[in-house]
């Protein structure tokens, strides 16, 4: 087992503009150049020494976008928000529109409005908006416990995370701006959740930004976490910070999936990977 980082929280965790505008005196954070005029990895021959994988996020109901702007990919990261409301019958579209993606596998992990990932706790609101009864209904009449069961053709990380051919994945669906959220924590608490994530991720998915990287917001300026800055998807001594979101706050569906590949490690095969789960440190 991997010793946990145990990092402490920050002192100023309740303050991210100050922090921002701290890092930004000290710190050089260099814009990758506009994806309009960026030739797209998913033009190039996927590798085979390579994971070609594809992100999004914030589908929110828009199977079709998901299904006919999908690139092939050998992996597809789907960075939570599946839909408005959460309910079974969302669900459903959702687990048949995951049967036509042309990526070998699919990761999900949960968004603030994917409640009924976390059934057993919701507020009285939270649970007439997904329809809670119904749901339990439906999984107890199929002979299943929790909704990730369903989705059988989906690689579900929920504060744990998967190895495929090598490269590391850890995925963690918590947030600590919007009390509302399927997965609250405060500013002051998350540290904890953070903590649980091991040392050597190769490709850390979670549903709030890090402070200050694809955090921005038309109200509330900036809404990244101020500790999660520490983490990031990182190879070859850089981090790349992703927002996947494909729709706008006004949920029109109008950005395009991102695509990145990831260096395999040596003696690495795509054609018998080896795929290990891995539990988040407690």
């Amino acid at each position: 087992m991997t010793k946990p980082i145990q990092l402490r929280k920050h002192s100023m965790a309740n303050y991210p503009l100050r922090v921002l505008s701290q890092l930004e005196k000290t710190h050089r954070f260099d814009q990758l150049p506009n994806l309009k005029n960026f030739p797209s990895a998913s033009r190039k021959a996927i590798s085979n020494n390579k994971l070609r994988i594809a992100c999004t996020s914030d589908i929110f109901d828009n199977m079709t976008k998901l299904v006919d702007s999908c690139p092939p990919a050998d992996i597809l990261i789907i960075a939570g928000n599946i839909s408005r409301t959460s309910k079974w019958t969302d669900i459903v579209k959702f687990r048949k529109s995951l049967d036509d993606l042309p990526t070998t596998y699919k990761i999900l992990v949960p968004g603030s409005s994917d409640y009924c990932f976390n059934l057993e706790n919701l507020t009285d609101e939270q649970a007439k908006q997904c329809e809670r009864n119904t749901i339990k209904k439906e999984l107890k009449l199929l002979g299943l416990k929790h909704i990730s069961q369903y989705l059988n053709n989906v690689i579900y990380l929920q504060d744990m995370g998967v190895e495929i051919a090598g490269v590391k994945f850890y995925g963690s669906p918590w947030v600590s701006i919007n009390k509302t959220a399927a997965f609250y924590s405060s500013r002051n608490e998350i540290m904890k959740q953070w903590n649980r994530i091991p040392r050597g991720i190769d490709v850390l998915i979670t549903c709030q930004p890090p402070l200050g990287h694809g955090d921005a917001d038309y109200i509330e300026e900036h809404l990244g976490d101020v500790d999660l800055l520490a983490f990031g998807m990182s190879f070859n001594g850089y981090t790349y910070f992703v927002n996947s979101a494909m729709c706008t706050r006004s949920y029109n569906p109008s950005n395009d999936f991102i695509v990145f590949d990831v260096p395999m490690p040596d003696r690495a095969s795509k054609s018998s990977p080896n795929i290990n789960y891995f539990t988040g440190l407690v």
